[in-house]
């Protein structure tokens, strides 16, 4: 019996001896190759996904995530600001979020008019086309402003979304240019529509709100002119040569709406509104009109076809509101004298 257990622990020895200078186990440092052996390249391991915050608003049905570090703010239900993180030196918004009753345009139709407004500046401005949950977004680059920007136009369901990232420049400075990546990165795909919202955004942009009342004025619709209008309407003429000059009288909006369409418009009204003009050429001044309005921001927009026949023009006042919302503030028609 104890010749059989020395014969078997005898085996045993010599299997883990055969089984150390096989091929598959390891080398023992002092019996290392003579080679050098190749250099193991570097390990690539999961992407690294930053920390989110989430955001939703329920009023004008969207969602979205932003960097963890950002800051939110929303002073007015229809806009939002993205700030970088605390201690970023110098000014820290990094992105907009606007959102405003659209007509019925689409998405590209808000990007080339921006596209136009800033097409004279010597600054070549990039444009392509993503899909946002579901929708066409177009996407403008290097905007000038008082720093060059990325804007972003989706439009769905009745609601334009405007996003605006600043800078859009490598040249203002790595960390800021990161930043802004960043946050737009996080917010493109996260951004999800929701399928129902709860109250209707104002007008915040110049050309919408002058297509919203062409469009109104056109279809002779009191109550899409009155929706535009503010509380007081001022409703006047003009003349550049005659002794009285400007005349004017102010209306609430219910009763100047069905005013307009009786007196100022043809029946079948073909009225255009434009908003780049030469100002020396139209009679009066812009002085006149900030002097009617002393402590409000208001834009001319000169309007053709305006009159009984549509052979006049009018001076038409658009005003903004300190939340940023834009509404009619007054017409003038221009004497022929």
């Amino acid at each position: 019996m104890v010749r059989t257990r020395c014969l078997a622990f005898g085996l045993l020895v010599g299997a883990l001896a055969l089984a150390a200078c096989s091929p598959g186990s390891p080398v023992p440092p002092s019996e290392g190759p003579t080679s050098p052996a190749p250099l193991a390249g570097p390990t690539v391991g999961p992407a690294v996904v930053p920390s989110l915050q989430d955001y939703s608003n329920a009023d004008f049905g969207f969602s979205l995530s932003y960097p963890a570090g950002y800051e939110l703010q929303s002073s007015f239900p229809h806009s939002v600001v993205f700030l970088a993180p605390q201690g970023t030196p110098g000014h820290r918004e990094r992105g907009w979020l606007t959102v405003e009753l659209a007509s019925d345009q689409n998405a590209e139709w808000y990007a080339n008019q921006a596209k136009a407004d800033n097409a004279n500046l010597g600054i070549e401005i990039t444009s392509s086309v993503q899909v946002i949950d579901g929708q066409q977004a177009y996407v403008l680059g290097r905007v000038p402003g008082q720093d060059l920007n990325r804007q972003v136009f989706i439009v769905y369901n009745g609601i334009l979304y405007h996003l605006t990232f600043v800078p859009d420049d490598p040249a203002r400075g790595t960390e800021e240019y990161q930043q802004m990546e960043a946050l737009y990165a996080a917010i493109i795909s996260s951004l999800r529509f929701l399928p129902d919202r709860q109250a209707v955004p104002p007008v915040t942009g110049i050309g919408n709100i002058m297509h919203h009342l062409e469009r109104a004025l056109n279809a002779r619709s009191a109550e899409d002119i009155a929706r535009l209008m503010g509380d007081e309407f001022v409703l006047g003429s003009l003349s550049a040569t005659t002794a009285e000059g400007v005349t004017y009288e102010h209306y609430g909006r219910t009763d100047v709406a069905p005013l307009i369409l009786k007196n100022e418009l043809p029946p079948a009204p073909a009225v255009s509104l434009q908003y780049q003009v030469d100002w020396a050429s139209v009679p009066g001044s812009l002085d006149t009109y900030s002097g009617i309005f002393p402590d409000e921001v208001v834009t001319p927009i000169l309007a053709r076809g305006w009159g009984p026949n549509g052979a006049d023009q009018a001076v038409i006042i658009i005003a903004r509101r300190f939340d940023g919302s834009l509404f009619w503030r007054g017409a003038f028609v221009l004497q022929q004298d």
